[in-house]
């Protein structure tokens, strides 16, 4: 069996939104579910969409998600696009150059090979001609395109030039797409569309063909909003008498409103759900759930990276839109959390407590862990959730004490009576604070929770919080009485 070869070729024009993080995360599993290799190629010949910065942000993000390509931009490529950093990875590999505008030399000389074979023409015509053009067009109602006005006119070589695709006229076209099945088109809607530009630039027509030639890919994933540029890159293997990749259009990625997600709207970039505290875990998992099932029959929704690895293939892709609900990704990112050792959530909430100017403490966080953890959906979440237990000075709910059957006054009685006790308790473990706490409630005839609710407030400063006893004891005696102290000192 031949080697699949998959790549993910995102442009450089901005942050990686959840579109073509799917597209990255299927090519990947899909070559690895082959034994296959898996590229990563940069597409920067639009140069005046580039984003300074975007090509690191894409190799960093895949780094993140825990995506190594096997062949990717060496060190040297992506120095000579001021793309160099501290720890940048060094991958290169046997078909480089990976960004395109390394390859120019590689499109001129296929774009020569077209013409010369009478596929592609030169053409020199002005924007003023081409404007005159689509005005005549429009006068006599017909769809905007090339006029074909120099298919014959043999422009030369040393004039200033575009190099045009012969399309034919009212040619009609099948191929089977890996998702879709066979697709058909009576006619090819573009007239004669450019391939290479005057300044020797491919268009993506052009380029994604080369490249996709050299690279020996085997396998195209792509959105379906390129679909109706198949017919353009297909000409173009056959006219170069190249065997085409199988090539396979993925759903759209819809929002809960029924409208498609891109940059522009709606799509949230991967570093904004880093930044909102999701697992890389996670989200793969829920984004190859968009327009992937993992059989009939197969109810299971959380799948471990090998699991998805060796269950993905093509034939369980839909065909339809799937949906980017984010309710369902914070229900399975929570799902993700639960499922860390305890080792491994401390290791991925610790940078979340100090961004949020924290001193994190392992001996108060270890009681209480197992609770957060519990708790939290995400890890930002988590901060404003413990950061009682790292701080010295803690902003109190104090009106939140106020329920039923317990005034100011009342409360200030439960807070004079929880001090006396914890004055004299010796062992200050969260089972001896309950059992010389909990009476309180009694003793002054009130519901156990609204009395507990006054001493939590006083000692974290939140109405909700982990378990109020763990937190007692993680905090410690001295820290404890002085919170209560403070309390009651607030109540006057």
């Amino acid at each position: 069996m031949t080697e699949v070869r998959t790549r993910f070729a995102p442009s450089p024009t901005g942050l990686m939104h959840v579109g073509g993080m799917r597209t990255a995360f299927v090519a990947w599993l899909l070559a690895k579910h082959h034994g296959g290799k898996f590229l990563l190629r940069i597409e920067d010949t639009d140069q005046e969409r580039l984003v300074p910065g975007a090509v690191r942000f894409i190799i960093e993000e895949l780094q993140w998600f825990g995506i190594v390509p096997d062949e990717a931009p060496s060190r040297a490529e992506l120095k000579e696009i001021g793309e160099d950093w501290d720890g940048a990875p060094d991958l290169g590999g046997p078909c480089g150059p990976y960004i395109q505008s390394h390859r120019g030399p590689r499109y001129r000389e296929v774009a020569e090979m077209l013409v010369a074979s009478g596929a592609a023409y030169r053409c020199d015509c002005t924007a003023e001609m081409l404007a005159e053009d689509r005005a005549r067009q429009q006068e006599r109602k017909e769809s905007p395109g090339y006029s074909g006005r120099c298919r014959d006119r043999n422009v030369a070589a040393d004039k200033p030039h575009v190099v045009r695709l012969k399309i034919p006229h009212d040619a009609s076209m099948s191929f089977d797409d890996g998702i879709k099945g066979k697709i058909t088109w009576d006619s090819i809607s573009l007239r004669d569309t450019v391939l290479l530009k005057s300044d020797g630039l491919p268009l993506y027509h052009l380029a994604v063909v080369v490249d996709d030639h050299d690279m020996g890919i085997t396998q195209v994933l792509r959105g379906e909003e390129w679909l109706a540029s198949t017919p353009i890159h297909l000409l173009v293997y056959k006219a170069l008498g190249w065997t085409p990749p199988s090539i396979a259009h993925l759903p759209v990625v819809m929002g809960t409103d029924g409208k498609k997600l891109s940059k522009r709207r709606g799509a949230p970039a991967s570093n904004l759900l880093r930044e909102q505290g999701y697992l890389a875990d996670a989200i793969l998992n829920y984004l190859t759930l968009i327009g992937w099932n993992p059989g009939e029959g197969t109810e299971q929704e959380v799948f471990s990276r090998q699991e998805l690895i060796e269950k993905f293939t093509l034939d369980r892709c839909n065909s339809a839109n799937g949906v980017f609900d984010p309710a369902k990704l914070l229900w399975m990112n929570g799902l993700y959390i639960r499922r860390l050792s305890v080792e491994q959530f401390t290791d991925a909430v610790k940078p979340f407590i100090e961004k949020a100017g924290l001193k994190f403490d392992e001996a108060r966080w270890r009681p209480l862990v197992a609770h957060v953890q519990e708790r939290a959906k995400t890890l930002v979440e988590v901060p404003p959730m413990v950061d009682y237990l790292f701080t010295d000075k803690i902003a109190r709910e104090m009106k939140e004490m106020f329920q039923k059957g317990v005034d100011a006054p009342k409360a200030k009685e439960i807070l004079l009576r929880s001090e006396s006790r914890l004055v004299a308790l010796e062992d200050f473990s969260h089972t001896a604070l309950e059992a010389a706490l909990r009476p309180i409630a009694e003793e002054l005839g009130l519901k156990v929770g609204p009395m507990l609710g006054v001493v939590r407030i006083a000692v974290t400063g939140k109405k909700v919080s982990p378990p109020l006893f763990e937190s007692m004891s993680a905090l410690g005696k001295e820290v404890t009485l002085v919170r209560v102290r403070e309390a009651l000192g607030e109540l006057g």
